[in-house]
């Protein structure tokens, strides 16, 4: 099983030692950093960030660097399949979630992505790049920016809220889901290996932190970076 890294804004590539990106790389422990695939899809497959991440990953070991465009019709179902399938790590940027999800299912690269965290890749993003991997995200990509539930891989039972300090809406919202939340601030990552998890934090703001939001406790948050208590049915 792979392990997945799923955070709010502020994580750099432009940054020589970003301890986020330190940490997920991490997790490859001794495997050596062959193929890391950047996935763009919910950006709206903007490039901007293409030559950033590239060199990021060339300085820091990695034999290959990839950003994958899945709206590029021109796109073959094996190039889809293998790229994402050789990878070692994943990472998916931020924007619409509603976006990201109906690409990855018209070029079926969801069916990929489960199939290489099962076979172990490190799977990870910030924002709609980490909802994605949930149960269901929350996102303002409704009309006029409302925002709403969407489905994502379910990778793990939850609901992911990022930017959970400048997003309180989640905290009504949530309540009718019946399904346990998380929420993180910007520049924390909740790190989910081996049936257990961690919270990494960037340093950036010593005031930001991830929460537990269980549904039998009427979704009150629990800060579990600071209070590590269980959490179910993580792979």
């Amino acid at each position: 099983m792979g392990k997945l890294v799923l955070g709010s804004g502020g994580i750099f590539f432009e940054n020589e030692e970003d301890p986020i990106l330190n940490h997920i790389f991490s997790l490859l422990g001794d495997k050596p950093r062959g193929s890391l695939v950047y996935l763009p899809t919910a950006g709206h497959d903007t490039d901007e960030d293409e030559e950033i991440v590239r060199d990021y990953g060339t300085r820091h070991g990695f034999r290959s660097v990839r950003s994958l465009y899945l709206t590029d019709d021109s796109l073959r179902d094996d190039e889809i399949r293998d790229t994402i399938l050789c990878a070692d790590v994943i990472y998916a940027g931020g924007g619409n979630l509603k976006f990201l999800l109906e690409t990855w299912r018209r070029t079926k690269a969801d069916v990929y992505l489960k199939q290489a965290f099962r076979n172990g890749t490190v799977i990870a993003g910030q924002s709609s790049g980490a909802m994605c991997w949930c149960r269901r995200g929350y996102d303002n990509c409704g009309i006029d920016g409302r925002f709403m539930f969407l489905d994502g891989l379910d990778l793990i039972p939850y609901i992911l809220c990022p930017h959970f300090e400048d997003w309180p809406s989640f905290l009504e919202d949530v309540k009718m889901q019946e399904l346990d939340g998380l929420g993180v601030d910007n520049d924390i990552v909740i790190s989910i290996a081996d049936g257990d998890y961690t919270v990494v934090d960037s340093g950036r703001n010593p005031a930001h932190t991830a929460y537990y939001l269980p549904a039998d406790g009427e979704y009150k948050p629990i800060d579990i970076m600071r209070n590590h208590v269980p959490l179910h049915d993580l792979p």
